[in-house]
């Protein structure tokens, strides 16, 4: 198995084409080849890959290469080895494609027979996490027990179930340092409810970071951190507590002058960022530094987050809101979850509870079946129907503000 620093040189240097071969190479393919263009145009990857190229792997395998047309790269790869499993199902199918101005790149796995859920590692260029790393020397290693043994382990290693269990790992990891840095007379337990309250803070935020929603800046949590530190320290009183309770739970307009200073930070009107009671009773209490660096710069450094919900046909090898949620449920013990109403729900669930609570609605409103089954997927009302949707929904509103 390769080094994670040999593999995060494969994954930074794969800037254009021609740099990627050596990332092919690794995985077991020969050098690139032209991709013949009639067969280009006959797999609908045109306006999808550019500067195409193949290259012949063990038996079966076979890696398209190229550029992402679009800064998407992830996406592209995915939607190119798709068309290429369809077209030529026999093969087993690896697209490697380079963002446009070498701005990363994406190492897509297809689905079985093209049907079922591709999975994809995209790297972000100058800025690859080691765990982009530790999947690309996994798929590595894995390479060479058998053309279809190797592929479905490639699909196993890119996977949602592994790297939940590395981060869920890791995540605990930070939680428990940061519980045992905590001073003052707290109980353990206490100490470790606010401890998975800090770590769900910083996480949370990763993923507005992971946005620029953060004063545009998208390592705004470690370049605050690194500020704080070289300036003497003391990160949870002159960082943590100004930037959650003084910035995220206060309206700009309220915001006392070390808040502001932080920059450009939206107001969060909801109750992460409020102190608990447990927080209240203990609030001379304070996580040590080193112990806050656990969290933002090993964990937060070493996973890529992507604020994308988790998909039925695809999934990236980082971490998303489903995947947060479901590991803080697992840190919290029963009785915790059940005490402060803390369980992860689904989006699927979402979506189906949602649903059907509309469709009682529209069916009391004598919204005809057909109109029902158009507004739930998101069709147009058709005409002879808009006025009672209108009234319905109008009648509604009033109700919801008497």
């Amino acid at each position: 198995m390769p080094t994670l620093r040999d593999a995060a040189s494969l994954l930074a240097r794969a800037t254009t084409v021609a740099r990627s071969e050596p990332l092919a190479q690794a995985l077991g393919f020969g050098g690139w080849l032209p991709f013949p263009s009639n067969v280009s145009a006959a797999t609908g990857i045109d306006g999808i890959v550019d500067d195409a190229r193949i290259a012949t792997g063990l038996g079966q395998l076979r890696a398209l290469g190229g550029r992402s047309s679009t800064p998407n790269a992830g996406h592209d790869a995915l939607r190119a080895v798709t068309r290429m499993a369809t077209h030529a199902p026999e093969a087993l199918w690896v697209a490697i494609l380079v963002a446009p101005g070498g701005h990363g790149v994406a190492i897509a796995i297809a689905p079985p027979a093209g049907a079922g859920r591709g999975v994809v590692l995209h790297a972000e260029g100058a800025s690859v996490r080691s765990s982009d790393a530790e999947s690309l020397a996994r798929l590595i290693a894995a390479h060479g027990t058998g053309d279809e043994l190797t592929h479905r382990r490639w699909r196993e290693i890119l996977g949602r179930d592994a790297l939940t269990a590395r981060f869920y790992r890791d995540l605990e990891l930070a939680v428990a340092t940061l519980a045992e840095s905590a001073t003052g007379r707290a109980p353990a337990a206490a100490r470790r409810e606010m401890a998975i309250l800090c770590a769900s803070r910083l996480l949370f935020l990763a993923f507005l970071e992971a946005k620029g929603w953060l004063d545009g800046d998208r390592e705004f949590l470690r370049h605050q951190f690194d500020a704080q530190c070289a300036d003497g320290g003391r990160v949870h009183r002159r960082l943590l507590d100004p930037l959650f309770f003084g910035t995220l739970n206060t309206p700009v307009t309220h915001r006392a002058a070390a808040a502001r200073a932080l920059g450009r930070i939206p107001f969060l009107n909801g109750g992460l960022f409020a102190r608990t009671p447990v927080e209240r009773a203990y609030r001379t209490s304070m996580f040590a530094d080193d112990a806050i660096g656990t969290v933002i710069c090993t964990l937060l450094g070493q996973y890529r987050v992507t604020p994308r919900e988790h998909a039925d046909d695809w999934a990236d090898a980082a971490v998303d809101p489903e995947m947060l949620g479901r590991a803080f449920e697992s840190l919290m013990a029963r009785r915790e979850r059940r005490d402060h109403g803390v369980f992860y729900t689904p989006p699927a669930l979402i979506e189906r509870v949602t649903n059907a609570g509309l469709r009682e609605w529209l069916d009391l409103h004598a919204i005809p079946e057909p109109v029902r089954d158009g507004l739930l997927s998101g069709a147009p009302v058709p005409a002879p129907h808009r006025a009672a949707v209108l009234r319905a929904v109008s009648a509604e509103i009033g109700r919801a503000h008497v």
